[in-house]
């Protein structure tokens, strides 16, 4: 894609929620799934340990394309999409697979990434309930 004809975007953790999405880009389409090389210090405390463990581990998210442009000096990653293209992709957010822990697991969930990365995630999820609590007879 060049320059005139839009940007592509790499969204992950709770920056994929589909609402959220729409809000924030409206103008712009779904291209792929997708993943990219980060090191620890580029993905939230929540979930880097099983990521990037140690150091360096491939963060999972979804690429899209926008015609609008991003302002600034957007942070790029070289992303691969799941069906083997490779792009340069604006990164959004602050850090990779930040949000609520049941919110970046629930997006990942939704937009079907890789079954062993969203098992990553659910390992740091919070189970329901209370475990070891008196039951009421």
């Amino acid at each position: 894609m060049s320059e005139n004809e839009g940007t592509y975007l790499f969204l992950s953790g709770a920056d994929m929620d589909p609402t959220e999405v729409r809000k924030a880009f409206p103008n712009a389409r779904f291209v792929a799934r997708g993943f990219t090389e980060a090191h620890a210090g580029e993905i939230s405390a929540n979930f880097a340990s099983v990521i990037a463990s140690p150091g360096v581990g491939d963060v999972w998210g979804i690429l899209l394309t926008t015609p609008d442009t991003i302002d600034g000096n957007p942070k790029r990653h070289k992303i691969t999409t799941d069906d083997g293209r490779t792009v340069t992709a604006v990164v959004i957010g602050h850090k990779m697979v930040s949000g609520f822990k049941r919110s970046v697991y629930a997006a990942a969930k939704y937009w079907e990434l890789p079954t062993g990365y969203t098992g990553r995630l659910a390992t740091v999820v919070p189970k329901l309930g209370v475990t070891g609590a008196a039951r009421p007879d």
